[in-house]
């Protein structure tokens, strides 16, 4: 795992992890505003950069994130964001609960378990738009079970996705995902969570379901109107500016 820092030493540290198959560059170029307020530290996790090994696990990304924290910020952020795998990668945290985060913000987060079949339709999707630039007429069911549209996506996709992930780190990344299952042990977790999502997102929503049955500290906010990632995408100005209300 990569670790990229932005922002002055000494404000307020800040996490941000990545979506599935995105490249960090592509949230940093949607986030830079925050760095006049905090100290962004933005995650690449394994597979998705320029002479990466493959992709692990969850709990091994996650272990590498409190060992960077622990060492460079005494085990202690002030705030995290997750969008869509990037939020599954902080329950992943919180779950485990090795360092202190403030503050966390899931924006997207799916953890509720899809399945093995599932996570190996869509990575053979993804491989299949990886290697040839196309996606199968499939993948507009999963688009809709999104919240989205392909079309309303393309543009984002040519600029976000890592386009240069091995087919091994594809096929292990959307089985580790898919697959999923959130842990009794977060209800351990003593700090705030907000959950955001778009309210045309089904997975989301069960997602927060279940995590809400956990959480004993949470503040739920459904944006309405939206699909996955269509906040932060659609909306960033205003995305930003939530994300620095929230986080204080």
């Amino acid at each position: 795992m990569e670790f990229h820092e932005f922002g002055r030493k000494d404000a307020p540290a800040v996490l941000i992890n990545h979506g599935m198959m995105q490249h960090w560059e592509s949230q940093y170029e949607l986030l830079k505003p925050l760095i006049e307020h905090y100290r962004l530290i933005f995650t690449a996790m394994d597979g998705f950069y320029e002479g990466s090994g493959t992709f692990t696990t969850f709990a091994d990304q996650a272990r590498q994130i409190e060992d960077f924290v622990r060492v460079n910020y005494g085990g202690r952020l002030h705030g995290a964001y997750g969008a869509s795998q990037g939020a599954l990668l902080l329950t992943e945290l919180l779950t485990r609960g090795e360092i202190t985060i403030d503050n966390t913000i899931m924006d997207g987060c799916y953890v509720a378990h899809q399945g093995w079949i599932a996570g190996k339709v869509t990575a053979w999707m993804f491989k299949r738009y990886k290697n040839t630039g196309r996606f199968p007429a499939l993948i507009h069911i999963t688009m809709k079970l999104m919240g989205t549209r392909l079309e309303d996506m393309t543009a984002d996709l040519d600029t976000s996705l890592y386009m240069q992930a091995t087919d091994e780190t594809v096929n292990r990344n959307f089985i580790q995902n898919y697959t999923y299952r959130t842990s009794k042990k977060i209800a351990r977790w003593p700090h705030m969570v907000h959950l955001w999502c778009g309210s045309k997102e089904p997975y989301a929503l069960k997602s927060h379901r279940e995590l809400k049955q956990y959480l004993p500290h949470y503040e739920e906010t459904i944006m309405d109107g939206l699909g996955h990632g269509e906040f932060l995408l659609k909306q960033t100005a205003e995305a930003c500016k939530k994300i620095r209300n929230t986080l204080g």
